[in-house]
């Protein structure tokens, strides 16, 4: 598992996820000193599924059909332009746009890099390569936000963006230097498959991901919306308590993805994100109930990071499975146009509901919604496993009988009829 393409995809999505990390504590409050209300803060923070809802399908299909490196190329690219521009932005108007800039990184390079592990996982391991990925995806997440409260509050929030401009151009060099165009492909030898639309759009389980990803988003919008500006205002928090609360969840997440990989590759994939959504409902509500900052801590750790992580991993598995039917980053990218519809309706969605109540409102209905579209994964993936083995079972029965039917009932073991005597 440990090849060089996986190990170079694996460095770069930390790397990158480290920078897209930084921003996560700093734009609501980057935004809220421009005079933002919860709407507007919303809009900021999810301004970038905006070209990510748009464009994601179409990269995936493209990225099916010639490769994936020169799109993860013009990801990173893409944000390291959007870390300077928010470096340089004095108007919330321009952290708006910059913030949409980064989307267009995000469609370019997440899904891309989730393929290209898929290509390199062989059936029956497909938990297992994503776990071992996900490391990479959430320490990076993880880190991000302490070492940007970390660094706004020795040298100032300009030095956080351009540490992020930096780690992009470090992603980018290590795909353009180290990276193979295409992957090593360890278990089939055809090409890439593009199915068409329609086809994709029907397929069962792919609905029921898309579904999935969209609740998961929403919840995710409003947490990463309005944690920060949360804990700073009622809870007194620092930047480096901030960070500290985003770190914990992604580390916890990360370190905990390669067992939960493995149990993804031998359990009930449904029945394992049916729990991880319960379990970060249950996390998210400790904001709905409680001001204390240990609470809030822990209840990050256990729902959006061990929770989330679980949930994720398994998700993951069955979208490599489902990707190599329909077209892996076309899959891939589906499932991040799902994220980026969510995530637009989980922050604006979720800073009307905070102008006209509270946040500890907005993230009840995130634990709701996010156990909502756990429950109808479950029932939707379970009712078809079902149907899958049933008619397995009753093709094997109809071979077996069509078998039994051609065979002479006398036949030895060498084929040949053995002539019964009959008495006169």
């Amino acid at each position: 598992m440990l090849s060089r393409p996986f190990l170079i995809i694996a460095l770069s999505m930390f790397t990158a996820t480290m920078g897209l990390g930084m921003v996560l504590p700093l734009l609501p409050v980057y935004a809220k000193s421009f005079g933002a209300s919860g709407a507007t803060i919303g809009l900021t923070v999810s301004a970038f599924a905006i070209p990510q809802l748009m464009v994601s399908p179409f990269i995936g299909r493209l990225a099916d059909r010639f490769g994936r490196k020169p799109f993860l190329l013009l990801g990173a690219a893409a944000y390291c332009a959007s870390a300077i521009g928010w470096w340089a932005a004095d108007t919330l108007a321009m952290l708006i746009a910059f913030r949409a800039l980064s989307g267009l990184g995000s469609a370019l390079i997440f899904s891309n890099a989730q393929a290209y592990v898929g290509d390199l996982a062989p059936p029956g391991a497909e938990g297992r390569y994503m776990g071992a990925f996900g490391v990479a995806d959430f320490l990076g997440f993880g880190l991000g936000p302490l070492f940007a409260g970390l660094i706004r509050d020795h040298a100032g929030l300009g030095q956080v963006f351009l540490s992020m401009a930096a780690l992009y151009a470090v992603v980018f060099v290590l795909i353009g230097l180290l990276l193979p165009s295409r992957p090593v492909r360890l278990h089939l030898g055809s090409p890439q498959i593009t199915a068409p639309w329609g086809r994709i759009f029907r397929h069962p389980t792919m609905q029921a991901l898309m579904f999935l990803r969209v609740c998961f988003a929403l919840a995710t919008g409003i947490s990463m919306a309005f944690l920060a500006v949360h804990l700073e205002q009622s809870v007194a928090a620092t930047a480096t308590m901030v960070g500290l609360v985003f770190a914990a969840q992604q580390i916890v997440g990360g370190l905990s993805q390669p067992l939960l990989g493995r149990l993804a590759d031998r359990f009930p994939r449904s029945w394992l994100v049916f729990v991880g959504t319960a379990v970060m409902a249950a996390g998210m509500s400790t904001v709905t109930w409680t001001d204390s900052y240990p609470v809030i801590l822990g209840g990050m750790m256990l729902g959006p990071g061990l929770g989330a992580a679980l949930a994720n991993v398994s998700a993951q598995a069955l979208q490599v499975d489902t990707g190599r039917d329909l077209g892996m980053a076309t899959v891939a990218s589906l499932g991040s146009t799902s994220f980026a519809a969510g995530f637009l309706l989980g922050a604006i969605g979720g800073g009307r509901l905070v102008d006209a109540t509270s946040v500890p409102t907005a993230f009840g209905l995130g634990a709701v919604v996010i156990v909502v579209g756990g429950s109808i994964f479950l029932v939707r993936v379970r009712g078809l496993q079902a149907r899958a083995v049933a008619a397995a079972a009753a093709a094997a029965a109809a071979a077996s009988a069509a078998a039994s039917a051609v065979l002479p009932s006398g036949d030895d073991e060498t084929g040949e009829v053995i002539e019964t005597p009959v008495a006169p």
